[in-house]
């Protein structure tokens, strides 16, 4: 069975990104958080876990169920996986350098004036 990306909450609020799941994490009521994370089961690791493929994010978060500690996990791995997305950037903007093409500088000849003297003009 394929896993949705989308994740849909007690009051009715959806989202399909980690992004948007630790946005709605700091303004979501602590009855809606209780009710997705408790002593029975955790919503958004399973989430995380399945949906997203993100086990090692999945196995951090497994103990917490508290919602700030839950925010903050989250907002680590994001940090993380952005500095890790600019580190691979950078890398292949280095492989990809234009090869540099050889110059010749080309000195213009100079133009000798011919001058007549006065006895061509004889």
């Amino acid at each position: 069975m394929a896993h949705s990306k989308t994740f849909y909450m007690q009051d009715g609020k959806v989202f399909s990104s980690l992004e948007k799941f630790a946005k709605e994490l700091q303004t979501m009521a602590d009855d809606v958080f209780k009710h997705h994370v408790n002593d029975e089961k955790h919503d958004f690791r399973e989430w995380i876990k399945h949906s997203l493929k993100e086990e090692q994010l999945a196995n951090k978060i497994d103990a917490k169920i508290d919602k700030l500690e839950l925010e903050l996990e989250v907002l680590r791995h994001l940090v993380h996986e952005q500095k890790a997305q600019k580190k691979v950037v950078k890398k292949e903007t280095k492989k990809v350098e234009t090869p540099k093409k050889e110059v010749k500088k080309v000195t213009p000849e100079k133009k000798t004036k011919t001058t007549k003297t006065k006895s061509a003009k004889k």
